[in-house]
């Protein structure tokens, strides 16, 4: 779908930009664009598309989430590593 919609889209720009109809041509283009737009079906598809963006967008900030915990969490075991502790009598001056 994504597909047929950016090859019309390219074919009607390069039928305004190439047509020597000109105005009339581009009134008519922008018409049928208009109609398309309001069209249910094409706004069902965008709602869809909002719907599968929405959800891959909270999907992506959860992983990303997890991963900087994750990440923090294997920091802060490092310098417990290689950072001197109070506990093996060790203080710095």
């Amino acid at each position: 779908m994504k597909g047929k919609l950016l090859f019309l889209l390219g074919t009607a720009t390069g039928f305004v930009l190439g047509s020597k109809a000109g105005r009339q041509a581009y009134d008519r283009l922008s018409a049928k664009a208009h109609e398309m737009w309001g069209d249910p079906a094409t706004q069902k598809v965008i709602s869809q598309a909002e719907t599968i963006a929405r959800d891959a967008a909270s999907v992506a900030q959860t992983k990303v989430s997890d991963l900087l915990d994750r990440t923090e969490e294997s920091v802060k075991k490092e310098e417990r590593k290689t950072s001197p502790s109070a506990e093996d009598g060790s203080h710095e001056i």
